[in-house]
């Protein structure tokens, strides 16, 4: 079974989503493409088999909006988190896994910001201050 990661920015109880141009300037490293019939970022790290897919929603580059972003089969390499970790500083951004859904947020983050439902649902969220902390814990 393949890990997702799930990235969502709200504000006031509401999603806000990410500006495209920002999060794909964030993201993409020389070796980036995408993928426009799957609404896909396919970033690669330097080796052919160290890349990972950022869905990031077909209608994106036109509409300049990004709802959320999807991360299949998220890694370990340094790179990656630090990019992700830089995506996470843009707002209250959480991350959380598809078979561990702590809320994870970036150290003086609020999660205030989200539906109290929602995070009840999701459980305690855990602060971090560095992208190694973000890795999959499970």
């Amino acid at each position: 079974m393949s890990i997702e990661a799930f990235l969502w920015n709200y504000r006031d109880g509401e999603s806000v989503g990410f500006d495209f141009e920002t999060v794909r300037e964030i993201l993409a490293t020389e070796q980036t493409e995408w993928l426009e019939e799957y609404g896909c970022l396919r970033v690669s790290f330097h080796d052919p088999d160290d890349y990972v897919d950022m869905y990031l929603g077909e209608g994106a580059p036109a509409s300049g909006h990004v709802k959320g972003i999807t991360i299949a089969r998220p890694l370990d390499n340094p790179d990656y988190l630090q990019r992700v970790f830089r995506v996470m500083e843009l707002g209250d951004v959480m991350l959380f896994y598809s078979d561990e859904s702590t809320p994870i947020f970036v150290s003086g983050k609020n999660p205030g910001q989200y539906p109290a439902d929602l995070l009840a649902q999701l459980g305690e969220p855990r602060f971090i201050q560095t992208p190694l902390e973000m890795l999959h814990q499970s």
